[in-house]
């Protein structure tokens, strides 16, 4: 009823890796700006303090 042969544990493989790239550079590209967001806010005070304080 069912057979498992080698031609389909290479496709099984290839989709498994295929799969993890994927996840790998969707989670890349999710974490990447927020981590420049985290940043920004700090830098952009700091330097609206700064400028205002030359007055």
């Amino acid at each position: 009823m069912f057979n498992f042969d080698r031609t389909d544990l290479q496709r099984f493989a290839v989709a498994a890796v295929g799969a993890l790239i994927l996840t790998g550079t969707a989670v890349g590209a999710a974490v990447g700006p927020a981590r420049a967001v985290e940043k920004a806010p700090a830098q952009f005070a700091h330097f609206v303090a700064a400028s205002e304080a030359r007055g």
